[in-house]
């Protein structure tokens, strides 16, 4: 039994250690192609995505001390004593963090404030971590009774279960209303991620009535954790894509929100690149600004005021900028259409004014951006 702890560790090492290989390996066809320096490329490529591998390795250290811990083996590592709590203190913060990124939610200043009580923790452990080998090994040898830090220990210990069982609950109950308003169809990417945070609460209950009622169960609560990491591992690998349909149905139902108690600039901003990337408005010759308002459920004049203050550029440039890319992939991919036909295909009406905006974001002419070398 307490082999399957072990295999949870590594599992959640090596869930981290592929995302935070993923994070340095290529970037997506998405964010390549973001105009540089757009305030739209920021959003998409500032995913946090170190959270995620953050959070498994911080999954990985406290199984791998849960498994020290109760296999009785932990007065072999001393050094590794107690390390965990500081570490117990990031599970929830690290999971709320990336969810609200990952569902389109706005960045706040109080961000870094959810990993307050982390460093309180590790502050407070700090005399406990410098301490001798031989004074850690009578700790852990004579389960440190008359040692204030047994106190102390068992407080943090409480308060880290209280916090990691808030985050999920109210991620759960997030997406569970999300859920409810979703139609048929886009409830099928919110039910795994509901049925994720579950377990976790349950597994997290484990845990608390192990400390306060019955310690055998601790085994049971932590080999419940490794049940749900292998969980994770099994969706990621049968069902890549579920994240990205979860990611753009959680963005719409925050965006709907953000309809009724006011707008949500960030989830405004990630529902228009969808629209542009997924939709491909651009497309549409006739496309105005009070028909992409309309589309987003704004006003004119809110739809370009975002525009002016986000992005620091007008309508026609912002449309202007993804048509040209379009001419511009066609003109790669499509050499049997003429350049007249690559700039009525990406929504340009004028042949003088393509030619000019052409000119200006790539510096050469349509037909010599043809024949130059792919860059």
């Amino acid at each position: 039994m307490y082999a399957f702890l072990v295999f949870g560790s590594g599992l959640a090492f090596l869930l981290g250690l592929a995302d935070l290989l993923s994070f340095y390996g290529k970037r997506s066809q998405k964010e390549r192609e973001v105009r540089s320096g757009s305030e739209v490329q920021s959003i998409l490529s500032k995913p946090e995505r170190l959270t995620v591998p953050t959070l498994f390795f911080c999954v990985s250290i406290v199984q791998m001390h849960l498994y020290l811990e109760l296999s009785e083996q932990i007065s072999d590592f001393p050094w590794f004593a107690e390390a965990h709590i500081p570490i117990l203190f990031l599970i929830g913060p690290l999971t709320y963090l990336y969810f609200q990124k990952l569902t389109g939610a706005k960045t706040t200043r109080l961000g870094g404030s959810h990993f307050l009580p982390a460093i309180f923790a590790f502050l407070v452990l700090l005399p406990f971590f410098v301490r001798s080998t031989e004074e850690k090994l009578r700790f852990l040898q004579n389960e440190g009774t008359s040692d204030p830090y047994s106190l102390i220990i068992l407080l943090l210990l409480a308060l880290a279960t209280i916090l990691n069982l808030a985050y999920p609950g109210a991620l759960f109950r997030t997406v569970w209303r999300w859920r409810s308003k979703a139609e048929e169809e886009q409830r099928k990417s919110f039910s795994p991620i509901l049925a994720l945070f579950s377990a976790t609460l349950f597994v997290l209950l484990l845990f608390v009535i192990a400390q306060i009622f019955y310690m055998p169960l601790f085994l049971v609560a932590a080999s419940g954790l490794t049940v749900i990491i292998s969980c994770i591992f099994l969706i990621r690998a049968s069902n890549p894509d579920l994240m990205d349909s979860f990611r753009k149905n959680s963005r719409e139902a925050r965006y709907q929100e953000s309809r009724i108690s006011g707008l949500d600039v960030e989830a405004l901003l990630l529902r228009l690149e969808e629209l542009m990337r997924e939709k491909k408005l651009y497309l549409d010759e006739d496309l105005s600004l009070g028909n992409l308002s309309q589309e987003l459920g704004l006003s004119t004049h809110q739809l370009s005021e975002i525009l002016n203050s986000r992005l620091q550029i007008g309508f026609r440039e912002y449309i202007a900028g993804f048509r040209l890319e379009e001419a511009a992939r066609i003109l790669r991919e499509e050499p049997q259409r003429s350049v007249l036909s690559a700039a009525y295909a990406a929504g340009f009406k004028s042949k003088s004014a393509f030619h000019k905006l052409f000119q200006e974001k790539y510096g050469t002419s349509p037909t010599s951006f043809r024949s130059s070398p792919t860059k």
